[in-house]
């Protein structure tokens, strides 16, 4: 199956806390689930649009959740399910439930292709958490999206406006940096990640390895300042999971190090950044890099 697609959706997951109830059942696709909890007795239309909590965990251990990104995942259930692999048989389960029901999903290890980083170690199975929260048809779906759009586009069009003052703060800052005037504020991690936190954020609110994380960013090159990329731009931030190998380990560490809220910047040398190679043609080949940060979440 296309394990990237699949674990996409599974960035956006929430755990579902409920108590397990039922036993478990062997789906037509051969895995296993478990209805947790039932909610209401009318079951879900077809081409409907479902809202749903989801986490993915082992043991007790929660790896990856929507906790973090404070809304629903959705899907529409379509009558021809064309998805395929652990997530058809996700989603030809989900099309039998009703609102309200929550359901786990326990998939073996063996059972994937290829493990996304992180995942390597682990020999028990995975389970995905399934809570559905609400069922829209077609034309409350469309009146919510259009309504979430705006609310969006103006939060983005808050940060665009923000582009210029961020422009020069950075430029200040490297001016100051270049000077030697900020080596008092800078302070060095074993791996030779440096970093200055201008706004400390929420006290006890960094995030975890596999915490779902927004940061709006500002990318520049040490040598001449030279920005190569910016989230300030379009107005939408940069969303990943922390310490999974997804960014760069300059990110993966200097990002948890900051609270949610904080403002930093990041020195990051080549060897924490895109190393020998660069990544051409934007960054050079052994290439220090400055980012400044925003931690959103």
């Amino acid at each position: 199956m296309n394990n990237n697609i699949f674990f996409s959706l599974l960035c956006v997951l929430f755990l579902v806390g409920c108590a397990s109830e039922g036993r478990r059942i062997k789906a037509d696709s051969g895995y296993e689930y478990q209805i947790v909890r039932k909610g209401g007795s009318d079951p879900i239309p077809v081409n409907s649009y479902v809202f749903f909590n989801m986490a993915l965990a082992q043991k007790d251990s929660i790896l990856q959740t929507t906790a973090t990104m404070g809304k629903p995942s959705v899907l529409k259930l379509m009558e021809d399910n064309k998805s395929y692999g652990q997530l058809k048989a996700l989603v030809d389960i989900m099309a039998t439930l009703h609102e309200g029901d929550s359901l786990h999903f326990f998939f073996p290890i063996d059972s994937f292709e290829r493990l996304p980083p992180g995942f390597e170690a682990f020999t028990e199975p995975l389970v995905y958490r399934v809570g559905i929260v609400d069922v829209m048809d077609e034309a409350q779906f469309q009146a919510h999206s259009d309504s979430t759009q705006k609310e969006q586009e103006k939060v983005r069009q808050v940060v665009r406006d923000r582009l210029p003052a961020v422009e020069a703060l950075t430029k200040t800052n490297w001016d100051a940096y270049k000077k030697g005037d900020l080596a008092s504020q800078i302070q060095t991690t074993a791996s030779g990640l440096r970093y200055i936190i201008h706004e400390a954020g929420e006290e006890g609110t960094k995030p975890a390895k596999g915490d779902q994380v927004s940061v709006h960013y500002y990318g520049m090159l040490d040598v001449d300042a030279k920005m190569f990329d910016t989230s300030f731009k379009g107005g939408q931030p940069y969303q990943f999971p922390l310490g999974m190998g997804q960014v760069i380990p300059g990110w993966d560490e200097g990002i948890m190090l900051l609270n949610k809220g904080a403002k930093a910047t990041l020195f990051i040398p080549a060897s924490l950044g895109y190393g020998a190679a660069g990544s051409p043609p934007v960054i050079p080949e052994n290439a220090d890099l400055i980012f400044y940060v925003e931690l959103e979440k």
